[in-house]
């Protein structure tokens, strides 16, 4: 059984990470039925992946409407694919086999002002393209799989909710000196650091997080926020006037990752959405204790493991973040928490999840061919 699965690498955020880990999960089960193909706009990211890879240049995130529909069906063609699993929302408008896709949340109908009008118009056309003609329906989260059932009925028994993982490369006990010299590179300092990974969307409420740690420097003139992701220093007021308290690092690697959370005393996410919440379980497992708002699917991946908050404002916020910074005692057991949270995630799961789907579509495919018409004998 040949499945070809569509990842797009190349941009940040979860549905890349998880295209990336699902494959390389899939291609280290043995045995399996099936054989793997990957179509992507990365092929550097398979290097070391067990898999058939057929490049798919994708220039920009825009041309990822030729992706689907023009370069995706070409390669379909050329491997002989069984079944196709688009993972990042979206699958081609004619397939020459059965599709599969992974439609990781439904933020462009929940927080329609954190997408650009391009993406808003493409994610609002495709997506419902996706969940009428894909045979099965993947998601992250319950969460996300209740959204997605209220918002297209008539698919509703097409979506299923196979949780996401977390590699092995985040884990505690990171090498100090490869700590030291991630802060000195960062020029991070040596004070506490409260930390963020993501995006300036607004569904993101990183201004809640702005405001929220001016409250905590008043208090702790020590602390440090620290910021990666296509963050722009200037971006808010509140943030300007923290002066060097505040340290925009930019995208990092996922080789740096791990050292991003090691070093960081706490990783808060203001987020009112998400259909996951990866950076949150990847800072779990690397020991760093998390805060977050209980909206969404945070609960489902941090359950008692992190410090959630029912109120969405700055002073609860602040107190939270001092508790966690101040208190030893309250650090120590989100670690412990987390770790042990952490540990009941895995990629192999969800690999093995994701590949009983693919058996099931090519089953019922083949079986429906088998099928003799009403006009044989």
């Amino acid at each position: 059984m040949r499945v070809a699965i569509g990842a797009i690498v190349r941009t940040l955020g979860g549905p890349a990470t998880y295209a990336a880990e699902l494959v390389a999960a899939l291609a280290a089960r043995r045995p399996s039925p099936c054989e793997y193909v990957v179509i992507t706009d990365g092929p550097e990211a398979f290097r070391e992946v067990d898999v058939e890879v057929v490049a798919a240049p994708l220039p920009t995130p825009y041309a990822q409407l030729f992706w689907d529909h023009v370069a995706v069906p070409a390669a379909l063609r050329r491997v002989r694919a069984d079944l196709y699993h688009g993972t990042k929302n979206t699958v081609p408008l004619w397939q020459p086999c059965p599709a599969v896709v992974t439609v990781h949340d439904l933020a462009v109908y929940r927080h329609p002002e954190s997408f650009a009008a391009a993406q808003r118009w493409h994610l609002r056309s495709h997506v419902p393209h996706a969940m009428r003609s894909a045979r099965v329906v993947l998601t992250v989260s319950e969460h996300a799989a209740s959204d997605l059932r209220a918002e297209f009925p008539a698919a509703a028994a097409k979506v299923r909710p196979i949780l996401n993982g977390v590699s092995a490369r985040f884990h505690a006990g990171a090498d100090p000196q490869a700590l030291a010299a991630f802060r000195a590179r960062h020029g991070l300092g040596v004070g506490p650091l409260v930390a963020y990974l993501g995006t300036l969307q607004p569904r993101k409420n990183v201004e809640l997080l702005a405001a929220a740690f001016a409250r905590v420097r008043a208090r702790m003139p020590d602390a440090a926020l620290v910021l990666a992701g296509r963050i722009r220093r200037g971006y808010h007021p509140t943030l300007e006037r923290e002066g060097a308290a505040v340290r925009c690092i930019g995208p990092l690697a996922s080789a740096e990752l791990p050292l991003f959370y090691g070093v960081a005393s706490v990783l808060v996410s203001p987020s009112l959405y998400e259909g996951f919440g990866l950076t949150l379980l990847e800072a779990m497992a690397c020991g760093c204790p998390v805060i977050a708002l209980r909206r969404s699917a945070v609960p489902e991946v941090v359950g008692d493991a992190g410090i959630l908050l029912d109120r969405v404002d700055e002073a609860t916020l602040a107190d939270a973040l001092v508790r966690v910074l101040r208190e030893p005692g309250c650090a120590a057991a989100l670690r412990t928490r987390g770790l042990a949270r952490a540990a009941t995630f895995s990629w192999a799961r969800t690999a093995a999840a994701t590949e009983a789907v693919y058996r099931e579509v090519v089953g019922d495919d083949s079986s429906r061919r088998r099928q003799p018409s009403r006009a044989e004998p």
